[in-house]
């Protein structure tokens, strides 16, 4: 899906696609009733708390019709970029963050600036790394959606059992090095740590905490093999090589493989998401909590925190309804149906009692909000999402398992990734 897209982003961007057409046949139906189209991925068979909102905000704006536009995700970004190109593009659509970016500067995702200035609408309700992520050129194109960190579970049995002491939030990646090696692992069975090989989001703490990061600081050049880049992925290797870390991590495990040695103490600590928890809860006496990344000595945020967005259409000749919907979706209203639906992590701050719907309170993790507000509030950072940063993603992971496995050092690996990723900007610097 993702080199299928790629491929119609580029050919947009070299016609000059136009998105200012929309769709003939949406808006009024004669008989007072608007009519806008709202585009999201799920299933199109049964698409559950979607429609109970939809329902919902109905019920309140009986003169707004919402029709669901619906598609499995794989396909869903390729067939949302052929409907806005065709014409057909949907009043309100959600969009992941990854492709953001290549939405907004093909010119298909209208500014809300206007929106929020007329309504008065809080942003201040999501944290300060969802909106970042929504605002492009200084104005926000979106309201976030699914706004969660990704967190790093330490099963406390294991901790007890090895006789380890818990770390505070504060620690540091020098704190983890030693965590991970008092649990002994190829020598007593137990793994302090272990994560998925299928994207480069987990090594970003280790990198961020070296003062390390993908790209420049405008996002516009290569920077990973900067020396604090190159040790911090070496400094992984190094643990891979030396026992310390799961043989098989490296062959990219399923995210339930994982798990699975998490909830049986073989694996101490794992990268987790909101998502994830819900599954994990599910086994009985499991005992664990969720951390912010360790962080580096001057550096403390390398918790990565990621949304996904939920945009109007440029083309749409219905924004006002449009807006009221979307305010309405992304507003406490809204929020607090997905969370009892346990659709998305909680992402609002003014509405304590979300998490109580989101997850059952009398299982771990119990201190899930104060690690997210802490995460929200000290230890989050977010990705450098751009134009072509998927598909750089996608290239790092042949490239991470070549260092983690010792076929190449962390400084040849990366400074060779130098050419492929240059390739890519020099496509999408545009």
């Amino acid at each position: 899906m993702k080199k299928t897209l790629a491929v119609l982003l580029a050919l947009l961007a070299a016609t000059g696609s136009i998105f200012a057409s929309g769709d003939k046949d949406a808006g009024s139906q004669g008989s007072g009733v608007t009519t806008i189209k709202y585009a999201f991925w799920g299933n199109p068979d049964s698409i559950g708390v979607e429609r109970t909102i939809i329902d919902e905000f109905e019920k309140k704006n009986p003169n707004i019709k919402v029709e669901p536009v619906v598609s499995a995700y794989n396909d869903y970004h390729t067939k949302l970029m052929t409907m806005i190109s065709g014409g057909m593009a949907p009043d309100v659509m959600r969009i992941d963050s990854y492709f953001f970016q290549d939405f907004c500067n093909l010119g298909a995702v209208a500014s809300l600036k206007p929106f929020i200035e007329k309504s008065d609408f809080d942003t201040s309700i999501y944290s300060k790394a969802a909106i970042e992520e929504a605002t492009i050129k200084g104005e926000i194109h979106a309201l976030p959606w699914g706004t969660a960190p990704i967190y790093l579970a330490l099963n406390l049995d294991t901790f007890k059992k090895a006789g380890i002491a818990l770390p505070s939030y504060d620690w540091t990646v020098d704190d983890f090095i030693r965590i991970v090696k008092q649990f002994g692992g190829v020598k007593t069975g137990v793994y302090g740590y272990a994560n998925q090989m299928a994207s480069n989001n987990p090594f970003y703490g280790f990198i961020w905490a070296y003062g390390a990061n993908l790209l420049t600081d405008d996002r516009k050049g290569y920077a990973l093999d900067s020396p604090e880049g190159c040790q911090a992925l070496q400094m992984i290797a190094d643990l891979y090589q030396q026992g310390f870390l799961p043989k098989d991590m490296i062959s990219t495990p399923a995210a339930e493989t994982i798990s699975r040695w998490f909830t049986s103490g073989t694996l101490a600590m794992m990268i987790v998401s909101a998502q994830e928890i819900l599954a994990i809860q599910k086994v009985e006496g499991i005992n664990f909590e969720v951390y912010p990344f360790p962080g580096g000595k001057t550096v403390k945020n390398t918790t990565t925190v990621k949304s996904n967005e939920i945009a109007i259409s440029a083309a749409s000749k219905q924004k006002d309804a449009a807006w009221k919907f979307l305010s309405f979706l992304r507003g406490n209203e809204g929020e607090r149906l997905y969370s009892a639906a346990r659709r998305i992590p909680p992402s609002l701050n003014n509405d304590p009692e979300l998490w109580g719907l989101y997850l059952d309170a009398t299982k771990s993790p119990r201190d899930i909000k104060k690690a997210t507000d802490a995460i929200n509030a000290k230890y989050g950072h977010t990705l450098q999402l751009r134009s072509g940063y998927s598909e750089i993603d996608a290239n790092t992971v042949p490239v991470f398992q070549r260092i983690l496995s010792g076929n190449v050092s962390a400084e040849k690996g990366l400074k060779d990734f130098r050419a492929k990723v240059e390739e890519i900007l020099a496509r999408n610097n545009k």
